[in-house]
């Protein structure tokens, strides 16, 4: 084995390690620390404000297959949208990702999904405050998609940003979240038929495998 695949080998046993002396084993069927940074991009829209979101993220979790657990890291981007009501105070917002990486047997998985929240408020979510909303998964491991369905929750911090294009709003910030889910197929209360939806982010959430 060469020295860069000894390397790799070692990080990933530490991580394993490491990973699987500080959680338990879940009892659902995919459970996952999600943690991820990126940037959002908002200006106006009529009387709504719109957002483009874009960044990193990375997956720490546990899946049951065939009544094994199979703890699993992956890294990967995040592409998400949101649109803001200035008359109807809804906010709501989609994130698509789409990471790669392995087992605690160095097997390889892939892992796509969607996060989807709705909130409505005077005041729009603050710094730390609790986003709770639903979400899809979709895992490729070992030869089988495998789809799970359920939900998240957690926080995002940061601040305004020196903004790069004219008339817009920047943020960047983090965020981390924990996502559990259950065997199933595209939830239908995740709203795809939005109006203000982009078609760039549709076509994007049909390249991960997502969609209506």
């Amino acid at each position: 084995m060469s020295r860069s695949n000894l390397s790799r080998a070692a990080a990933l046993a530490v991580f394993f390690v490491v990973f699987l002396s500080a959680v338990a084993a879940c009892d659902d069927p995919l459970a996952a620390d999600v943690s991820g940074s990126g940037t959002l991009v908002a200006w106006l829209s009529g009387l709504d404000f719109h957002a483009t979101i874009g960044g990193e993220l990375r997956l720490t979790g546990e899946l049951l297959v065939g009544g094994e657990a199979v703890p699993f890291f992956a890294e990967g981007t995040l592409c998400g949208f949101g649109v803001r009501g200035i008359v109807t105070l809804i906010s709501e917002g989609w994130i698509g990702y789409a990471a790669a990486g392995a087992t605690a047997t160095d097997e390889p998985i892939e892992i796509r999904g969607l996060l989807h929240a709705r909130w409505k408020g005077l005041i729009p979510i603050q710094i730390g405050d609790v986003l709770v909303g639903e979400q899809l998964t979709i895992v490729d491991f070992r030869g089988e998609e495998r789809s799970f369905v359920g939900e998240f929750s957690g926080t995002v911090e940061g601040g305004l940003a020196p903004s790069e294009r004219p008339g817009t709003i920047q943020l960047s910030g983090s965020g981390t979240f924990h996502l559990t889910g259950a065997p199933g197929s595209f939830p239908g209360s995740i709203p795809l038929d939005h109006p203000d939806l982009p078609a760039e982010f549709l076509q994007y959430l049909s390249g991960l495998g997502i969609g209506i």
